[in-house]
C-alpha cells in the first residue's frame, strides 16, 4: 500500500471508521504474523497468544501513528509489537529466545531498525507484493455484492482440468455478451438463464460453478489486477492436458 493510500486510511480509522481497520488488518495479516515469528524466533500461527498480542500492538499503531517523524509505518509497527511482546514474556516470566539484557538506547535503536529491515524483506518474500493482497481485497469487496467470499472460492475450484477449462470457456463466452456484461457489473447479479439460453451450455453446469465463474469474469473485467491474475494462474494455458 503507498503511503498516499495509508495516510487516507489511517484518517479514516482516526475517524472510527471500523471498516477501513479491519481492511488494513487483513492487508497487514502476513505482515503481522511474520514480525511475532521473527522477534519469538519460531512458527507461530494466527490464533497463538504472542500474535494476539502483535494485533494489540498494530491496532495501537493504527491509532497513534503520524507520519513525518522519521519512521516508516512498518518500523512503527514492528516496535510496538516488540516492545509488547518483550513486556508479556517478562511479565509471564517464560524463558524465551529474545535476548532482552540491558544494552544503550542506541544499540536498541540498531538492533531495532535491523530486525525491521529482516522482517520487511521476510514479509515481501514470503507474501508476493502488498499489490496482491491490494487487488485480492479489492475483489473480495466486489464479491460480497454476489454473497461470494474470496475465501470460499477454494471449495468451489474445479477440480479436474476439464472442467476447469470449461469454466474458463464459459467466462470468454460471457464476456461477448455486452448487456450481459453490463447487468453483472451495474446490478451485481449473474444472469444465468439469459446466458444458457444464448450458449450450448446447460444450466445446471452454469450454477454448480456460479462462483468460481462469477470469480473469472470479474478478474478478467479488472486487466489492471496483474497480480491476482497470475495468482490464480487465469487462462487456459494453466490447465494441463
Amino acid at each position: 500500500m503507498d503511503k498516499e493510500k495509508l495516510e487516507e486510511a489511517l484518517l479514516e480509522v482516526k475517524r472510527g471508521n471500523e471498516v477501513v481497520r479491519e481492511r488494513l488488518i487483513r492487508h497487514y495479516k502476513p505482515y503481522i504474523i511474520n514480525v511475532v515469528g521473527h522477534i519469538c524466533k519460531r512458527y507461530v500461527s494466527w490464533s497463538s497468544d504472542e500474535t494476539s498480542i502483535g494485533l494489540i500492538a498494530f491496532n495501537r499503531a493504527l491509532d497513534t501513528f503520524q507520519f513525518g517523524r522519521g519512521r516508516t509505518f512498518l518500523n512503527y509497527v514492528f516496535l510496538l509489537i516488540k516492545r509488547d511482546l518483550i513486556d508479556y514474556f517478562r511479565k509471564e516470566k517464560q524463558e524465551h529466545h529474545l535476548s532482552i539484557h540491558s544494552v544503550t538506547a542506541k544499540e536498541k535503536d540498531s538492533h531495532t531498525s535491523m530486525d525491521a529491515v529482516k522482517s520487511i524483506e521476510m514479509y515481501e518474500q514470503n507474501n508476493a507484493t502488498s499489490n496482491l493482497v491490494s487487488e485480492i481485497l479489492e475483489l473480495d469487496g466486489i464479491l460480497s455484492h454476489f454473497k461470494i467470499s474470496f475465501d470460499e472460492l477454494e471449495k468451489y475450484s474445479p477440480k479436474h482440468n476439464d472442467s476447469r477449462l470449461l469454466v474458463f470457456e464459459m467466462a470468454d463466452a460471457f464476456l461477448k455478451q455486452e448487456d450481459l456484461v453490463e447487468q453483472l457489473r451495474k446490478k451485481h447479479y449473474f444472469p444465468a438463464t439469459k446466458f444458457t439460453k444464448r450458449t450450448s451450455y446447460r444450466l445446471k453446469t452454469v450454477e454448480r460453478h456460479r462462483k468460481y465463474l462469477v470469480t473469472l469474469i470479474l478478474i478478467k473485467l479488472h486487466p489492471e489486477w496483474t497480480h491476482l491474475s497470475s495468482y490464480v494462474q487465469l487462462g487456459p494455458r494453466s490447465v494441463k492436458k
